[in-house]
């Protein structure tokens, strides 16, 4: 009876010690999800192009501005640790009929302030607003995490057009898949709910996915272009090329060129 009691005493505290264990690492990864997820970038200097800081009070958000003084705007949102000064060449020749402005999010590239879900929608609304009474028409790029941002504001603003490349449904989806084990659902705040949004938007929109796309899963992606509801996105899918190198496929830049035309 000893031995038995001895053995249950070791299995509880065995099985205690693991609950603590499991805790303790959901509580790390609440307090620390932002820092997990977002890789913000260093700021950049490049001679000869011009850039507009707002401020907003709290934050100062510095945006890349290229072809300036045209009809159109295009914004662009770039995807996690992507610098967005390094598309510069590709999007003057890309959108040669649109001012292109390339946003810094916060804690990004010269903008001040820490990265957050909530404060990447807050500045994207700034942004629209700003730049959007200089223009008549505003269209909205997102890739990757920068996906999320541009599906937000297309489901609060008017956008003449809507481009996502390599997006996804939800980072909580994303999660899910990343920490089977883990309760995502409850203590993961950064949402990034992509899918709960495009049932509101209404712009024609352009889904450009990875084939070989290693981060984001394809059905994360199909899940996303199934909630769009008001619209029927166009849905290409480039062979050969993974989340980081979609944009060197051939047919990349023709097809968004294309869309935008």
């Amino acid at each position: 009876m000893d031995i038995l009691k001895k053995s249950g005493t070791i299995m509880l505290s065995l099985i205690a010690v693991l609950a603590i264990l499991y805790l303790s690492a959901c509580l790390y990864f609440y307090l620390n999800q932002r820092q997990m997820i977002y890789y913000p970038t260093p700021e950049v200097s490049v001679p000869g192009v011009a850039h507009i800081v707002l401020d907003t009070g709290a934050v100062r958000i510095k945006v890349w501005t290229l072809n300036t003084g045209r009809q159109k705007a295009l914004i662009y949102f770039g995807g996690n640790a992507e610098n967005v000064a390094y598309n510069m060449d590709d999007f003057r020749a890309m959108f040669p009929d649109y001012t292109v402005y390339l946003v810094n999010y916060r804690g990004y590239g010269g903008s001040s302030g820490s990265p957050s879900e909530a404060g990447f929608y807050s500045d994207a609304l700034l942004v629209y607003d700003y730049f959007s009474k200089r223009h008549s028409t505003v269209s909205v790029m997102g890739r990757s995490v920068g996906s999320a941002v541009a599906t937000y504001l297309a489901s609060q603003r008017r956008v003449e057009r809507l481009i996502l490349v390599t997006p996804f449904d939800s980072a909580v989806n994303i999660g899910k898949r990343l920490y089977p084990y883990m309760p995502i659902g409850l203590i993961m705040q950064e949402r990034l709910d992509s899918a709960g949004r495009a049932a509101m938007i209404t712009a024609p929109t352009l889904i450009v996915a990875a084939a070989d796309d290693e981060i984001i899963p394809k059905g994360s992606t199909r899940n996303l272009v199934a909630a769009f509801t008001r619209v029927r996105p166009e849905f290409v899918t480039l062979s050969g090329v993974g989340h980081n190198s979609v944009q060197l496929h051939p047919d990349y830049k023709r097809r968004i060129a294309g869309f935008m035309r």
